[in-house]
């Protein structure tokens, strides 16, 4: 129930203003609905000539009043009354649909943006902790049962305030009939209840379930080529069905529970129905036109008494994603940085920057040493600095502190001589990077897309200029499309060098103070990267350029080589 009540609240925050206006338009379908129900009992009078309850006195009374006193009047007058009413309930209940759609929809997006949020603003440790698959179950597959119980439940909210309108419609005209509906009720609740407590043992399993699906798919999408070399497809094949197999298992358990649910309450709505019958007619001796008006009402109460029984199931299902999503949002908001926007680096500095790295310790979490200590580096600005170092020294550590992805246990990072401290100060350090990874990242999107992600307002003959530079003009000039040519996801239709040709002209297309590079042309033959390298050592009036390479004549294009 704690559960439950943090979602509810939830619902209740982001709502605000507009939960009063869906309440009132829930309550107005609501007593619409039971004046067409009302409707029945002057009917009746009218068929039967036994005007034998107060609300069949009034209506009729109010007839003669305006002059309608003949049959046909009276019958035509209900009839138009009885449409106007329909009319107005449509209107109504199509205001209200559309109303609860909106305020579900926004909430559910409202909880997908949340989250989202608190994956860009979270430390690069944290992120770096998760695995990528259970991110993206959370914000879909989680998000997705968060949208179906929500739904279940808005529905719930208009089928309670139909319940409670009808129930006081019944107690007006028969207090005895209503005492049996609401013992036959409590019968039904009762069978429920285990029912509910199930479908949420069902939603945690599903959640489980889930995950693993997400996980066998990422690692195979993400190692399909070494899958494919080692033939080892059928093994993810099975692992993959046996966890289609687990979460279709929860989904059919749940689907199972709802059915008896929906058995056991129609079998005991029909007994209610039976009963009331035998009681009011022969025991209670209910009149004729108030006996009907009963039955109606038990009959409409059966769905929506139906509805707010499997609402409840449906929540009990939900709520374990609505946990998961939850406890993930509280996991990635410790420490959590502000964000930034873009558009600093035209108000900073301009020329290359000096960098400089002070004392510098860092150990892993869960390492017994650092794999930094006392750990000092300078680039000086309009200089190019070769780092180098065997596998496993640190040299990717180190350029994650320069950037501020990791924060050291100690030391400083400093920029032109200035101490970087604030997450403010990161960001505008940031906006004068260009950071190119040996991994180089492209979009599934156009080469002109691609190469404007880090200088939106660059116009095509900056382009043409970045490509020279890095001479991949010739190779987007071949492609069909040339620059509008899609190169898909990840840059799959291009090589390991042409990427990374790519990656490098989007970089200086941004205009930085610094450049980074981690084995970031190691892709490239020999001859084609020293031309580059000749080429960006001539552009260090405007940037200067940490250079990570194991290649020996990479290296002394370097002012200074330094080893970890």
């Amino acid at each position: 129930m704690g559960d439950l009540s943090d979602y509810l609240g939830s619902v209740r925050a982001h709502g605000g203003k507009r939960l009063p206006v869906a309440l009132a338009l829930v309550l107005a379908g609501a007593l619409l609905e039971g004046v067409g129900i009302l409707a029945i009992l002057p009917f009746a009078a009218i068929l039967t000539g036994s005007v034998d309850n107060e609300p069949a006195r009034m209506a009729l009374s109010w007839l003669d009043g305006i002059g309608l006193d003949t049959t046909i009047e009276r019958a035509v007058a209900l009839v138009v009354g009885f449409v106007l009413v329909l009319a107005l309930r449509n209107f109504v209940v199509w205001r209200r649909d559309t109303y609860l759609f909106r305020l579900g929809a926004e909430f559910v997006d409202h909880w997908r943006g949340r989250l989202f949020r608190a994956i860009a603003s979270a430390p690069w440790t944290r992120i770096n902790a998760l695995r990528r698959t259970d991110l993206e179950h959370a914000i879909t597959n989680d998000v997705s049962r968060l949208s179906a119980g929500n739904d279940r439940l808005l529905r719930a909210s208009v089928a309670l305030a139909v319940i409670a309108v009808q129930a006081a419609i019944l107690a007006a005209l028969s207090p005895a009939l209503l005492g049996v509906v609401l013992v036959l009720f409590a019968i039904a609740v009762a069978f429920a209840v285990p029912l509910v407590r199930r479908a949420g043992d069902y939603g945690k399993r599903l959640t489980r379930a889930g995950r693993r699906i997400h996980g066998v798919l990422g690692d195979f999408l993400a190692g399909q080529k070494i899958a494919r070399l080692e033939n080892a497809e059928t093994r993810f094949i099975d692992h993959f069905e046996h966890a289609v197999a687990d979460t279709r298992a929860q989904q059919l358990a749940f689907v199972s529970s709802q059915a008896a649910a929906r058995a056991w309450f129609q079998l005991i709505a029909g007994t209610m129905v039976a009963v009331s019958l035998i009681v009011g007619l022969f025991w209670l001796e209910t009149p004729l036109g108030v006996l009907l008006v009963t039955l109606a009402i038990l009959a409409r109460l059966v769905p929506p008494v139906m509805t707010v029984t499997q609402a409840f199931q449906a929540a009990a299902n939900m709520l374990p994603a609505y946990i998961s999503l939850r406890q993930l949002e509280a996991e990635l908001r410790t420490e959590a940085r502000s964000l930034v926007p873009q558009g600093l680096r035209s108000d900073g500095p301009q020329g290359p920057a000096q960098l400089e790295l002070r004392d510098i310790a860092f150990r892993h979490e869960g390492q017994a040493v650092d794999i930094l200590h006392d750990t000092n580096l300078t680039v000086p600005a309009g200089e190019i600095v070769a780092l180098a170092g065997a596998s496993g020294r640190g040299k990717t550590t180190l350029l994650d502190i320069a950037t501020g992805l990791l924060v050291p246990q100690a030391g400083a990072v400093l920029v032109d001589d200035r101490e970087l401290v604030t997450e403010t100060d990161w960001a505008a350090w940031r906006a004068q990077i260009a950071y190119l990874p040996q991994d180089p990242y492209l979009f599934d999107a156009s080469v002109r897309e691609n190469l404007r992600w880090s200088a939106p307002g660059a116009d095509d003959d900056a382009l043409w200029n970045s490509l020279r530079i890095t001479e991949a003009d010739t190779l987007v000039r071949a492609l069909p499309g040339g620059l509008d040519a899609r190169i898909g996801e990840r840059g799959s239709t291009l090589s390991g060098g042409e990427r990374q040709r790519l990656c490098l002209a989007r970089a200086l297309l941004a205009q930085p103070r610094f450049l980074i590079l981690d084995e970031a042309t190691n892709a490239l033959d020999r001859e084609l990267e020293q031309r580059i390298l000749e080429r960006l050592r001539g552009m260090l009036d405007r940037f200067s350029i940490l250079y990570v390479t194991h290649r020996t004549e990479a290296a002394q294009q370097a002012d200074r080589i330094v080893e970890l």
